[in-house]
């Protein structure tokens, strides 16, 4: 199978006779990440490699752009929970790195450019799709998919002189190496890559199950059950999943509204507004009863749409003197002793400094007197000092209350629990529409700027407080506030608990195997009883893992020695943790069994030891996606050879 050039020079070129002496880059995986990684290297070829003809090949079995998890067969129910607003693949001039800027339209202004004719139209099945996502939109995923293709035609469209791409087509399976330095990809359909360097740009991948999950897959293979594990859901067999059915499902988070609205509206069933506009569910006869418990028992927050009256926070009040303290120091740094007070007191500020402006009437000292004593405040004196300044327990910041809202919760009935989690859901729904909660999207804010500013002090972490705290604790906060779905999913949630399609487990649900019964059974920990199901969803995506991929490319370098899973360790007191991420150094270079970086193999994601880059950013931020894409690109063409040896035709 020959790749196809996106573009290519003119017939007679100097850039045509030099085909021989052109360096050929490997980009293993066409998705945002990859598209991304392939515009660093277009911006970065003149300034790093100037007059060396470059030839960046895609390689993905699914279309270069979208890749699997955007591409346009999708359904239309498959959503985005970013505003359309806050999605850019474009790395503008706030982008802190040593390539130049490529400015660029984001999502929504991509959208309303499409719409109004000024940009190439998109397939006429997504006219629909384009003319419905404004800026707080949450577009459909297959709308995401048509920008990442015109931005892929758009970046290398403007590619410089002697430098072009080309996708190739299938699934990269195994990756070697010549004597001379040359990597060979070798693809599922037998057919060869050769190149100068590699960059493995994966993405989101399957796993193994593992554990538990290989439990239950064993007791559904023996009881003729059916069991979902961690996946995406949209490539799910949903059929496996019978009308009526009780169906377990752990997790609440983004798989999981997937999966609701695709066994819901994806079998016929229909939202309606009541007399006083409240949502109600009208069934098909087709879905089943989905029994959803998780560790929290309750959704994320939902995405905050009020308007702070004082803008979203640009910088923290007390991290930078605090980050500034601490490296300055030698020693290893303790995530709970150092930085979680830090966090708080950040959080709290943001939130406090907008109540006090936008809500001046549920405050009962000077704003001015109140910072100044909230600097002076330990984390335990914290809640006194909010008892005092805002009488109205409700207006306050409870961190307690956020992170774990049925901690306290104890129900007679699963009947009981239910109408406890409806009026949750309730609460929420009010909170995100009332524009007096202004405060809430502070917290977003300061959340933003934490999630920039706190890995840049994971080399000074000692390692249980990176792979535990940073990782853990504050990932999973962040991801809480904002990580979170749209209020339409959680209205919908709402309604298919009143309409008795959904029924919630609560909070550490447990699911054990009942062998004489040949069924699942869970519980969770607000109400007695438990509830059975001939079929349990994991309704996750799988974790980065190294060594439990199901990727035949990551498993095949495993299996050699060429790729190695980051382990955080102490030597001093023995702790060590395994991460599952792809270990890398500095410069995205892979990271052997042996500790040694191959000069010519790079990798780059969130499934690496690089982290912080994803697939997207929000405009106009000094994104770490940007940066990380920046300098591995620029390592890759900064070791490129300068006469690149002659490769067979690609």
């Amino acid at each position: 199978m020959t790749a196809m050039p996106l573009t290519s020079d003119p017939p007679g070129s100097s850039a045509t006779s030099r085909a021989a002496a052109t360096a050929r880059v490997a980009v293993i995986g066409a998705g945002p990440t990859g598209v991304g990684v392939a515009e660093r290297l277009l911006a970065n070829a003149p300034l790093v490699a100037p007059g060396l003809p470059v030839e960046v090949v895609l390689v993905d079995p699914h279309p270069a752009g979208p890749g699997r998890v955007w591409r346009a067969g999708q359904s239309p129910l498959m959503r985005m929970n970013s505003f359309a607003k806050d999605v850019t693949l474009f790395p503008g001039a706030s982008v802190r790195c040593d390539g130049p800027p490529r400015p660029g339209p984001s999502l929504a202004s991509w959208a309303a450019d499409t719409a109004a004719g000024t940009l190439p139209p998109v397939d006429p099945r997504l006219g629909p799709d384009v003319r419905e996502t404004g800026p707080d939109s949450f577009a459909t995923r297959r709308l995401q998919g048509a920008y990442l293709s015109w931005f892929l035609r758009e970046v290398t469209r403007q590619a410089p002189p002697g430098v072009r791409v080309s996708v190739r087509g299938g699934r990269a399976v195994a990756l070697t190496g010549a004597p001379d330095g040359r990597q060979r990809v070798h693809l599922e359909d037998g057919s060869p890559l050769d190149a100068h360097a590699v960059v493995l740009a994966l993405g989101h991948l399957d796993a193994r199950p593992r554990g538990e999950e290989a439990a239950a897959a064993a007791f559904a293979a023996r009881h003729k059950l059916t069991y979902l594990p961690p996946g995406f859901v949209a490539d799910a067999d949903l059929s496996a999943v019978p009308p009526g059915a009780d169906v377990l499902v752990r997790g609440m988070g983004l798989a999981f509204f997937d999966l609701m609205a695709l066994l819901t509206q994806g079998r016929g069933g229909r939202y309606t507004r009541d007399g006083g506009g409240g949502l109600r569910y009208v069934p098909s006869g087709r879905e089943p009863r989905l029994l959803v418990g998780s560790r929290r028992g309750l959704p994320y927050r939902c995405k905050p749409t009020h308007e702070p009256v004082l803008g979203l926070p640009r910088e923290l009040r007390y991290f930078p003197r605090a980050a500034e303290r601490l490296l300055a120091h030698d020693g290893s740094v303790d995530f709970r002793h150092d930085l979680w007070p830090v966090v708080v007191k950040d959080l709290s500020h943001a939130y406090y400094r907008e109540l006090f402006a936008a809500r001046p009437q549920c405050t009962a000292m000077p704003w001015e007197e109140f910072e100044e004593r909230h600097a002076a405040a330990t984390l335990q004196e914290l809640d006194g000092l909010a008892g005092k300044a805002v009488p109205d327990p409700a207006h306050r910041f409870d961190l307690d209350d956020l992170r774990a809202p049925l901690r306290h919760a104890v129900l007679p009935s699963a009947e009981a629990f239910r109408a406890h989690f409806a009026g949750l859901l309730e609460r929420e729904l009010r909170r995100c529409a009332d524009p007096a909660r202004s405060a809430d999207t502070a917290v977003y804010g300061a959340l933003l700027l934490l999630f920039d500013r706190l890995p840049r002090l994971r080399g000074r972490l000692d390692p249980r407080s990176e792979a535990e705290e940073l990782d853990g604790t504050w990932l999973s906060l962040f991801n809480l506030v904002a990580s979170g779905p749209p209020a339409f999913r959680v209205e919908e949630l709402l309604a298919l608990c009143r309409a008795g399609v959904v029924r919630p487990l609560g909070p550490m649900t447990g699911v054990r195997f009942d062998e004489p019964a040949g069924l699942y059974r869970a519980g969770g920990a607000n109400f007695p009883g438990e509830y059975a199901a001939t079929v349990l969803v994991d309704a996750r995506v799988p974790g980065p893992t190294v060594t439990g991929t199901a990727d035949p490319l990551l498993a095949s370098l495993h299996a050699a020695g060429a790729v190695s899973e980051e382990v955080l360790s102490d030597p001093a007191t023995g702790y060590r943790a395994a991460t599952g991420r792809i270990a890398v150094d500095e410069r995205g270079r892979l990271l052997g069994a042996d500790g040694r970086a191959h000069p010519a193999r790079y990798a780059l994601g969130w499934n690496t030891s690089l982290r912080g880059a994803r697939a997207f950013a929000i405009p106009g931020t000094d994104a770490a996606t940007f940066r990380h894409g920046d300098r591995v690109a620029r390592a890759v063409l900064a070791g490129l050879p300068g006469r690149p040896s002659e490769l067979p035709p690609n």
